[in-house]
């Protein structure tokens, strides 16, 4: 990940009053939030949701929050928190206007049946980890940084602040604990 050290400094900035900053570390991690995007939107079939989108949304939830990210670990963390909330958002207005939500009511095709179990794989996932958080917060933040924002076991590690060992037993344990729910 490139420009990182520069990624700090510009949040620190933003903590210290300069309103500027959060706009310019987001130019400085943009291709590598786009890149992010890409990896958690890879395997996901949503017409509506595109890399872009998510970076811009997350952008937008970024200067919207009162609490800002410290240095890069803190930044990729939120990030990936943010992508989970964004994509989980979305999942569940495609069910909702599946059941009837929305006016029109189309007869449902092979593709659209497809997005709406996506959708509610999404939904069912964000519930569980919201348990698996209750019983080992560190777990759920592994799963939400290598599923919702497509981080690598290394990755990973520097958002969570632990080994890449740690992040491979986390993973391990939490993708068994989450198989035993299913």
């Amino acid at each position: 990940m490139r420009g990182m050290s520069e990624l700090t400094r510009l949040l620190r900035a933003s903590q210290e009053g300069d309103e500027d900053a959060m706009n310019r570390a987001f130019e400085v991690v943009y291709g590598e939030l786009k890149r992010l995007a890409r990896r958690a939107l890879a395997s996901r079939r949503s017409s509506t949701l595109d890399t872009t989108g998510l970076v811009h949304e997350c952008y937008l939830r970024f200067a919207a929050a009162e609490a800002q990210p410290f240095d890069r670990a803190h930044f990729f963390h939120l990030a990936a928190r943010v992508m989970r909330q964004l994509v989980c958002d979305h999942a569940r207005r495609r069910l909702a206007d599946k059941r009837g939500g929305g006016v029109a009511h189309d007869t449902l095709d092979d593709d659209s049946g497809a997005l709406r179990d996506e959708a509610q794989r999404l939904v069912e996932l964000d519930d569980l980890l919201r348990k698996l958080a209750d019983a080992n917060a560190r777990q759920a933040r592994v799963v939400e940084c290598r599923v919702f924002a497509g981080l690598s076991l290394a990755e990973t590690a520097e958002a969570c602040g632990v080994s890449e060992r740690t992040v491979e037993l986390d993973w391990q344990k939490a993708r068994e604990w989450l198989g035993a729910q299913g």
